[in-house]
């Protein structure tokens, strides 16, 4: 008979829970029958200050995929709105929410900002994904299931590494990563900018780091030992200011980027720029330290 209800249970959560797909899943989901029609005529409204950041992320992504602008009102005009608010929730954690989907509307509230704009992203994966993708672009219209989430983060630190020192990225594909951390609700972005294979960024005081560090002769194919190279000049770093706009892209998305550069160690292509590797190794250890540079793939 255990087994019974155990198997009953399991099946009853499982078709539940299919019914919500929402990464990570929050702490607390409830579906109800009923569902929000959404369309060009809903509205967000702004019940308070520092709203703005969340309610203009959520605007510019409904246009952006599914074709809709939305406008924001200050007052509650009806059902037929999306209202973002804060409320306090006392966690330890920073961004807690809880998002309702009813016949009053939707409502999304945070204990603070970063609440706020995790809510937006658990809206936002409730969002039909064939209507996103294209197949159903004709829909002036589509539904939400009447839903009530809670939810807060487990762990203070939520992050994720990039390493671009071994191998560069575009502008354009560091951004994307950090869309993907914020829809994730990831906090932090390791940012791997230098290592034996490359400097990445752009210091202006010592121009030789980019010109000569942010270049290798060729790249290591198959695993660390191998001694078999590409053949082919591998370069490429950011300048200042593409790294500050990243600095400010990441802040509008509630994710802190956390830098890393290596000095100690894994600093060759600091070294093989003469003056500043001759700086840094003096800086450091107060001698050059002569190390092979074998680029890794």
């Amino acid at each position: 008979m255990r087994k019974i209800f155990l198997s009953l249970w399991l099946l009853y959560s499982t078709h539940c829970f299919s019914q919500v797909n929402i990464t990570p899943m929050p702490v607390s989901v409830k579906t109800t029958g009923g569902s929000f029609n959404l369309n060009n005529n809903t509205v967000i409204v702004l019940e308070g200050s520092g709203l703005e950041n969340s309610s203009s992320y959520l605007t510019n992504y409904l246009q952006k995929h599914y074709g809709f602008r939305l406008r924001t009102v200050a007052k509650y005009p009806g059902p037929n709105s999306i209202t973002l608010n804060f409320e306090r929730m006392d966690n330890e954690m920073t961004g807690a929410y809880i998002l309702q989907v009813d016949n009053k509307g939707i409502y999304l509230a945070g204990d603070n900002a970063p609440g706020v704009f995790n809510g937006v992203q658990s809206l936002i994966q409730l969002l039909p994904p064939e209507i996103k993708t294209g197949i159903n672009k004709k829909s002036t219209s589509f539904k939400l299931p009447f839903i009530a989430i809670k939810d807060y983060p487990r762990f203070g630190y939520r992050g994720m590494h990039l390493d671009v020192g071994r191998h560069f990225y575009p502008v354009d594909f560091i951004k994307k990563y950090i869309d993907y951390l914020a829809f994730y609700k990831y906090n932090y972005f390791h940012w791997h900018l230098t290592e034996d294979q490359g400097w990445r960024i752009e210091i202006k005081k010592y121009p030789l780091l980019t010109q000569v560090g942010s270049c290798r002769d060729q790249t290591l194919v198959g695993r660390y030992g191998s001694n078999k190279y590409d053949g082919k000049k591998y370069c490429g770093y950011y300048t200042q200011e593409e790294v500050s706009r990243h600095d400010e892209y990441a802040n509008s998305d509630i994710v802190e980027i956390l830098p890393q550069n290596d000095f100690t160690r894994a600093a060759d292509a600091a070294n093989e720029s003469p003056s500043t590797g001759f700086i840094l190794a003096l800086m450091l250890t107060g001698r050059r330290m002569p190390m092979p540079r074998q680029s890794s793939e």
